[in-house]
């Protein structure tokens, strides 16, 4: 009787084990599903912007009136060559993380995945002059310092992505002038150069706290008349 009694506790034991690791492995799944949507998505937008760059640089050279040609060209182009750093970024990261994230901290396994990308970047002699090394290790770094535990994470890289891949600024000066939305998507929307950072980070800096005005009747001293003085005879 006892022994069948300690059969039925092992057997109740091992169905609500496997319950919990059945929900943990449900929710793990779930996470690496939204998380490769999310990155898609940004994906598809990259890949939408690179054919809206493409097409008005031909519209460029069609217009026989263009005028600073070289410039507005240059410019283009400079757009176009952060944004295929962009679908570089994209494309390895997804892959990362389609290919090894198996379930658990999905901040850490970025965080790792980042580093480890940017040592076969920067030791890669395929990569091209500009490289991704140094905004991976940079990425990597902010999401090792970022506080808000409970923030959507890749919110929080396409943030950094957003400011500039070729020109990443440091991770201290994204942390401190990044917009903060609802921690699940991210405002801004075009590369910011460091000076724009600085300013950014130098206005939040310089912020004075309020000091309240005294009110009327304590600011204003009382008005004291002094009777004139009598002449005396």
């Amino acid at each position: 009787m006892v022994r069948s009694f300690q059969i039925y506790l092992v057997l109740i034991s091992l169905m609500m084990a496997s319950s919990l690791s059945m929900q943990a492995m449900a929710k793990d799944m779930e996470t690496k599903s939204d998380s490769l949507h999310q990155l898609q998505e940004l994906r598809n937008q990259n890949v939408k912007r690179l054919q809206e760059l493409d097409s008005a640089l031909a519209k460029k050279f069609e217009d026989p009136k263009m005028q600073n040609l070289e410039e507005e060209v240059e410019t283009l182009k400079a757009e176009k060559s952060e944004h295929i750093l962009r679908q570089e970024f994209l494309d390895r990261l997804i892959f990362q993380l389609d290919t090894k994230y198996t379930g658990g901290d999905l901040r850490a396994f970025l965080e790792h995945a980042l580093i480890e990308m940017a040592k076969v970047d920067a030791t890669s002699t395929a990569s091209n002059t500009v490289g991704l090394w140094k905004f991976l290790k940079y990425s990597a770094d902010a999401i090792h310092r970022l506080p808000e535990q409970k923030e959507n994470i890749l919110a929080f890289l396409e943030g950094y992505m957003n400011l500039s891949i070729s020109n990443p600024v440091l991770p201290e000066e994204y942390l401190a002038a990044r917009n903060y939305t609802n921690g699940s998507k991210s405002e801004q929307g075009k590369p910011m150069s460091r000076d724009e950072v600085g300013e950014i980070v130098e206005r939040r800096l310089n912020i004075k706290p309020v000091v309240p005005k005294p009110s009327s009747a304590a600011a204003t001293p009382a008005t004291v008349v002094t009777a004139p003085a009598v002449e005396k005879h």
